[in-house]
């Protein structure tokens, strides 16, 4: 059984791995999915889209593509979600 889907948390990145990874996080939980139904959804393993959000790897292309169509977005937009919260991080510094 899968764990209930909870609030975003506010996640500070040191890179641009982790704010991606926050992004997709808050994607992903925006809209009430599991990571386990997000694999299933692209056909990924749910190992591999906590590696993901969790800033551990980073996505191919293709990945990106994947997910950008899975949230109906423009991968730039992703990006862009992704840099935004990097930035954020390193004007606090």
């Amino acid at each position: 059984m899968p764990k209930p889907i909870g609030t975003v948390k506010k996640r500070s990145a040191t890179n641009l791995s982790e704010a991606f990874g926050a992004e997709l996080t808050e994607l992903r939980v925006c809209r009430g999915w599991s990571q386990q139904r997000l694999a299933e959804m692209l056909g990924y393993d749910m190992n591999y889209i906590g590696m993901l959000e969790r800033g551990e790897k980073s996505p191919t292309l293709r990945t990106l593509s994947d997910l950008a169509g899975a949230f109906e977005k423009p991968v730039s937009s992703i990006i862009r979600g992704a840099e935004k919260r990097l930035e954020v991080r390193l004007k606090k510094l």
